[in-house]
């Protein structure tokens, strides 16, 4: 069983930084009394994470500074998930109990991708490789496992086609394949639902932005968790000067 896990958490894509989140060690003594809540809902949504996946429902962590933590627990829910999904195929395949181990190298049922990040690495893919974006593997990855982390979505400053149109792909994809989604931003998706609080000028990105956003708003139904927070508010800092982050 481990060794499935293991191979999960490799093709995971988890930042280093991230490799040792969990949601025992998020340290929520920093926090306030809101913001505590905040993280006993998500808690409450990543203690029964497979029936998330099954729904299926997913979440919106957003908080305006940054911080919070939010990846943290996006991450901690992610590894949450490939540990459930290890067991479960232990559970189920009598091969795998027998020492067997039938998957595939690229088997990623749960991934994780920094929206700019991975963006310009899909780029470099098509410029390079001369690939069409669909067929790069980052890009197929961040649309078919059962549960993706897109961390920092919205938080793209320049709201090109290309970053608009492949976030449309992959929410739309998710959405109507009934894939869970974690999402964290720094940017409330609401904003980007009426033209006159849009930040984009351009009219054309703004549609393909608004139909972003209202599948994102169906995805997350009553799982929009906002944090608290200000200039003042940085948690990740005095996390880490308790040697807690």
């Amino acid at each position: 069983m481990e060794r499935i896990y293991q191979h999960i958490i490799d093709n995971a894509n988890i930042d280093p930084l991230f490799q040792d989140c969990t949601l025992e060690n998020y340290n929520t003594d920093v926090l306030s009394s809101c913001n505590k809540e905040v993280v006993q809902k998500f808690k409450t949504f990543a203690s029964d994470i497979m029936t998330a996946m099954e729904v299926p429902q997913s979440v919106y962590l957003f908080s305006k500074h940054p911080g919070i933590g939010k990846t943290h627990l996006a991450v901690a829910a992610l590894k949450k998930a490939a540990r459930e999904i290890a067991n479960q195929e232990y559970e189920n395949k009598e091969v795998v109990r027998h020492g067997v181990f039938p998957y595939n190298l690229n088997w990623t049922p749960v991934y994780f991708i920094n929206v700019s990040e991975g963006l310009m690495d899909i780029k470099n893919d098509i410029e390079e490789q001369n690939k069409d974006f669909e067929k790069t593997e980052l890009f197929h990855r961040a649309r078919m496992a059962r549960l993706v982390v897109l961390d920092d979505i919205f938080n793209e400053l320049r709201y090109s086609p290309f970053v608009l149109e492949t976030l449309l792909y992959w929410v739309d994809y998710r959405l109507k394949n009934n894939l869970a989604t974690i999402f964290t931003s720094n940017h409330n998706f609401e904003t980007f639902l009426e033209e006159k609080t849009s930040p984009i000028e351009d009219e054309r990105l703004q549609i393909v932005a608004r139909n972003i956003a209202s599948r994102v708003n169906k995805m997350v139904a009553g799982y929009k968790l906002a944090f608290s927070s200000s200039p003042q508010t940085d948690y990740r800092r005095r996390q880490s000067e308790q040697g807690n982050w």
